[in-house]
């Protein structure tokens, strides 16, 4: 009866071990606010794609209106919109894409809510920061003093962006007016005590290829240790639907797109609030909302790396320069001015929540799986309590005396292996020669029965 009992018991908690394993995969499928973690291989092809073939933009002078249930434009953008995009407005109410006709995407509101964690993402997240509060894997974590270097990156994967009224054209091979809008940023920047770090680079032609050129840039500004990354842009829709009334006056505004095909999309889209809530305090109407895009947009590269649209190729470049010194400001007070900011600058690729946060939860969860086992194995194979409990010391005391034999076993050994062979001792060489007169008389008593 006992026997049934334990195996029994045994069969439900590696049924429960299975349906642990399970469920924390969804939970890691399905977190807050975030798509499925692709491999390196996966993120790379999907980045490879949409740069092969410039699915990123229209292209072709028509461009994609998003509209709720009830058919109320809430964006308009020459970016590609695909099913499961999302878009936060300027109200900051969260839309997700189920439908795509022609030029129209249909979406549906969606309610903003930790709940999708999942319960064992939630345990095994609160076990990995209290791990981290003990510092147990500092190694990971990047140094930092909570203003981070004070220092932003600027680049242009699009330089050859240009805006009509100012510039003639909506494209300038040799470098449109969107290097004056990045260079208006890295001037407001400066004013502000903060090194900004501008490549002017046009990674011209505006082609599919025009991605992987700049994220060669984005590489070499990464080195100088940014505490963000900007990818300055400009859409390419009516200027009106940039137009807003801001501080009183009208004003272009700032669309920020969020990659959602990398590691990073869940801390660039926290970074993406958290830019956006400093400016709705200070600037209201200033950004008009984030948009996370199918896509990549180098930002695998950096948890802190955001793709800026400011204004429309026929929306005043001055206008633009206007808004984008404007929101030097945000970034300004989001990054060194808030707790958010400070503790943002903290991720790195290494650390949780930054790039690789989720292996750390993979291992954890790993971790607790293969102890949950263990403990499992080993109450089916005792009696009662008392008896697992000196198997355990048993196991545990005998393990650590065979290691600790070993190590004497293995110093022993290394004792005697020089480089000149020692002599041998006298009481080795007699017992060396009576062995050989042992062998040698009986080889002797041998031949005479022989």
């Amino acid at each position: 009866m006992n026997n049934i009992y334990r195996k029994f018991t045994f069969a439900a908690v590696v049924l429960v071990i299975i349906l642990a394993g399970i469920f924390q995969l969804m939970a890691w499928e399905n977190g807050p606010g975030k798509d499925a973690v692709y491999s390196q291989v996966q993120r790379a092809e999907t980045r490879d794609f949409f740069e092969l073939f410039n699915l990123d933009e229209t292209g072709d002078g028509n461009h994609y209106t998003m509209v709720d249930e009830n058919d109320n434009p809430i964006l308009r953008t020459a970016r590609h919109i695909h099913v499961g995009d999302r878009y936060i407005c300027g109200e900051n109410k969260l839309y997700e894409v189920h439908n795509v006709v022609d030029y129209t995407a249909h979406a549906r509101e969606i309610e903003r809510t930790q709940a999708e964690s999942g319960f064992f993402r939630e345990i095994f997240s609160g076990i990995g920061e209290r791990l981290f509060v003990f510092n147990v894997p500092a190694l990971f974590q990047r140094e930092q003093d909570g203003q981070g270097n004070r220092v932003i990156g600027i680049y242009h994967s699009h330089g050859a962006e240009s805006y009509v009224p100012d510039d003639g054209e909506e494209s300038l091979p040799e470098g449109g007016g969107i290097l004056d809008v990045g260079k208006s940023l890295s001037s407001a920047l400066e004013d502000r005590g903060i090194t900004a770090i501008h490549s002017e680079e046009p990674h011209v032609p505006h082609d599919s290829g025009a991605y992987m050129r700049s994220r060669r840039t984005a590489e070499e500004l990464l080195q100088e240790e940014p505490d963000a990354l900007f990818d300055v842009h400009r859409d390419a829709v009516p200027p009106e639907e940039y137009l807003e009334e801001i501080e009183g006056e009208e004003r272009v505004q700032v669309l920020m797109v969020v990659g959602r095909q990398n590691q990073n999309s869940a801390s660039n889209q926290q970074f993406a609030e958290g830019l956006k809530s400093s400016a709705d305090e200070l600037h209201p109407n200033l950004v008009k909302g984030i948009l996370m895009a199918q896509g990549s947009y180098n930002q695998d590269l950096t948890p802190r790396a955001m793709l800026l649209e400011v204004g429309a190729h026929e929306n005043k470049k001055s206008d633009a320069e206007e808004s984008i010194a404007i929101f030097a400001g945000v970034i300004d007070n989001y990054l060194y001015g808030t707790k958010e900011g400070s503790e943002q600058i903290g991720l790195s690729p290494d650390t949780r929540g930054g790039p690789g946060g989720t292996a750390v939860d993979q291992v954890i969860g790993l971790l607790f799986l293969v102890a949950a086992a263990a403990a499992a194995y080993l109450f089916i194979s005792t009696e009662n309590l008392e008896e697992m409990k000196a198997k355990l010391k048993n196991f545990t005391t005998r393990e650590f005396r065979d290691i600790a034999g070993g190590a004497k076993e293995k110093i022993k050994n290394q004792d005697y292996d020089t480089e000149f062979a020692e002599e041998i001792s006298p009481e080795e060489n007699n017992q060396d020669e009576s062995n050989t007169q042992e062998n040698n008389s009986g080889q002797d008593k041998n031949e005479s029965n022989e």
